[in-house]
């Protein structure tokens, strides 16, 4: 009630009328944390603002069970002194769409179904210790056939922790505890009428099903050019990656089981694909929580590109909407005579991320954080 009390009050500070503003919630969560963090060569601390955000959404009823719905949701930096950082009011998942029997469509920026699908699985996310570090992405890439490739990995050989402009999203009804999911992204980099336009797109799937104490799902994505290396005359090379997984949780009285298996494909011959495996555990305590996790990735087809994070976690809810939390994780990358794994803790909803100072390092840090969502 106070959320759309603050809403109209909004609506009226900017003149429009009560009307429009019907069935309009303003959310937001903040999650700040102070971290000890070590790239191999320097420790250092830092405070991180770790995917805070503040949103409004909201639907109309369109008569004949069809309803509007649409969402605003910017990144907040709650870290500096500019509320927004680098982002923007759109930062995060902002869309409009129609809803009813048929499911739901939402056109704008979104994340993937392949990013969804397994958010259950991700007891760290937000956090040091969030496995997409290491999953959703292809770390190691030191040299390609003696050809210097991009330092910067996710950028290098794609990433599948999107979250894309361009998009069209449709979201299925649940069928007793089956769901679907799918996305095309009309082109990551800028679809406006050119030579290469749509030459990037992508399209996303995913399945879930949910029953009882159970839940399995299954994901695939491909990122048309989504994979890049530079020749020895600076030309881009190009390759459409790809990359599928299965997963699930199951919980037992107070315990919480995860575990996923995915196979990422650069798409590019020379760096061919490599598999990963997490596993994860969550022990609920009352109102206190313990966590660990093991995620491995394995080599592609360049040598000693494998690379091993732990991490271990509690937690403790003051309230529904109020809680502390401790995280220590370390990411072990294999170091070869002339390439290296290159992992780090980048590439999820985690801030300030940071790197090994170089190939085959192994990064580590502990963080202490507070969350409160509103």
């Amino acid at each position: 009630m106070q959320k759309k009390v603050l809403v109209f009050a909004v609506a009226a500070a900017m003149g429009l009328p009560a009307a429009a503003m019907a069935d309009t919630t303003l959310y937001g969560r903040m999650n700040l944390s102070v971290d000890i963090v070590d790239n191999g060569d320097d420790t250092t601390h830092q405070l991180a603002s770790n995917s805070s955000r503040l949103g409004v959404r909201g639907s109309e009823d369109l008569g004949n069970g069809l309803r509007g719905v649409f969402q605003i949701e910017a990144a907040l930096q709650g870290d500096s002194g500019s509320a927004f950082g680098s982002s923007n009011l759109t930062g995060r998942n902002t869309y409009v769409g129609l809803a009813g029997a048929f499911g739901e469509v939402r056109v704008g920026k979104h994340d993937t179904p392949y990013k969804l699908a397994t958010l259950p699985l991700n007891f760290f996310a937000d956090t040091l210790g969030d496995m997409n570090h290491v999953t959703s992405q292809m770390g190691g890439l030191d040299k390609y056939d003696g050809v210097e490739g991009l330092v910067a990995s996710k950028s290098g050989l794609g990433s599948f922790y999107n979250r894309n402009d361009n998009t069209l999203l449709y979201l299925s009804p649940n069928f007793d505890g089956l769901q679907f999911m799918a996305s095309y992204t009309t082109d990551k980099r800028d679809d406006r009428s050119s030579g290469i336009a749509n030459d990037a797109n992508a399209f996303s799937l995913a399945a879930s099903f949910t029953q009882g104490p159970m839940y399995v799902t299954v994901a695939f994505e491909q990122l048309n050019d989504g994979s890049v290396l530079v020749d020895d005359n600076g030309d881009a090379v190009y390759g459409d990656a790809q990359a599928w997984k299965v997963g699930g949780t199951y919980q037992i009285d107070a315990l919480t089981l995860a575990a996923m298996y995915e196979n990422v494909d650069s798409g590019i011959n020379g760096v061919g694909d490599r598999d990963a495996f997490h596993l994860g555990a969550k022990y609920q305590l009352g109102q206190a929580y313990l966590m660990g996790s093991y995620t491995y990735a394995g080599e592609s087809d360049i040598d000693d590109s494998d690379a091993q994070m732990y991490a271990l976690g509690a937690g403790y809810n003051l309230s529904r909407r109020t809680a502390v939390y401790a995280v220590f994780a370390q990411i072990l990358n294999e170091s070869g005579n002339e390439s290296g794994a290159t992992y780090g803790f980048q590439g999820s909803g985690k801030g300030k991320g940071f790197a090994g100072a170089d190939f085959g390092d192994n990064p580590a840090g502990f963080s202490v954080g507070v969350t409160h969502n509103f």
